[in-house]
């Protein structure tokens, strides 16, 4: 399986100016990984370009996944049917995957914390967090080998998204899935990412492991993201107590840290 951008491109017209959304852009993607796109501009384009949607840009876009489920930032504005049960089986019905539905679409609403009560109510009619959730179960639902999401973790309280790093991270680390997510949740790109990928501007200014990246202070100013709230801690920590923390992607595994010092 190969996820690839070679030299790719994409300008808009705007008010008379030409203007990049992507500025030749090239880089590969792990399968079987959890890869995380951080910056300004580009980010969402990036992932319609890898689902395969009709964008007229520049290079070549290489996607040789056949099973794949794009999650869109806003996905209440693809609902249309009446009852959350219709919106899943739609779904499953579109890609033409055969299984006992009633037990596939309540197991997926089980995965992002909703129970059977939701089958019959409509998507229109319930929380932000609750569409966000219910959007999440028709691609879970559908099962595919790549998931493309982004702002995933949008209008979900600590616990839920919690859950549902927990629920990425098996289904990565025990059927193999892989993940590509678009976000500004640097908190969650901390905690999940086994790779990320950083934008400015629509030009790639990193790509590799998520420590070289949440540690250099030149490379978050450029690209206008903020530290992780771990990061910012062991800083914190650093400059008042003169303790050098070792940057952690795991709270538990930090407060482990903490407690070996103050032991």
């Amino acid at each position: 399986m190969e996820i690839a951008f070679k030299n790719v491109s994409l300008d808009v017209l705007s008010e008379g100016y030409v203007s990049k959304i992507i500025d030749d852009l090239s880089f590969e993607i792990k399968e079987k990984k959890i890869t995380f796109i951080f910056g300004k501009r580009g980010k969402s384009t990036v992932l319609s370009l890898i689902a395969g949607d009709d964008i007229s840009s520049f290079g070549e876009v290489i996607c040789e996944v056949k099973s794949v489920c794009f999650l869109r930032q806003n996905p209440e504005d693809y609902f249309f049917c009446n009852t959350v049960y219709e919106e899943i089986l739609f779904e499953l019905k579109k890609r033409k995957i055969k299984c006992d539905y009633d037990k596939k679409i309540i197991s997926a609403l089980k995965m992002v914390g909703l129970d059977k009560t939701y089958l019959n109510r409509s998507p229109f009619e319930v929380s932000k967090g609750e569409q966000k959730k219910i959007a999440l179960a028709k691609v879970l639902a559908c099962n595919p080998k790549l998931f493309i999401l982004d702002e995933p973790f949008t209008n979900l309280d600590y616990a839920s998204k919690k859950k549902i790093i927990k629920l990425f991270r098996m289904m990565k680390l025990r059927y193999g899935k892989t993940f590509i997510i678009a976000t500004n949740d640097v908190d969650a790109g901390l905690e999940l990412s086994d790779e990320v990928i950083c934008l400015d501007d629509g030009k790639l200014i990193f790509k590799g492991n998520k420590y070289n990246l949440f540690l250099n202070n030149k490379l978050l100013k450029q690209a206008n993201i903020s530290k992780p709230q771990i990061t910012k801690f062991t800083d914190l920590v650093k400059d008042l107590k003169g303790v050098k923390l070792e940057c952690r992607d795991d709270i538990n595994d930090l407060m482990k840290d903490i407690y070996r010092f103050v032991r």
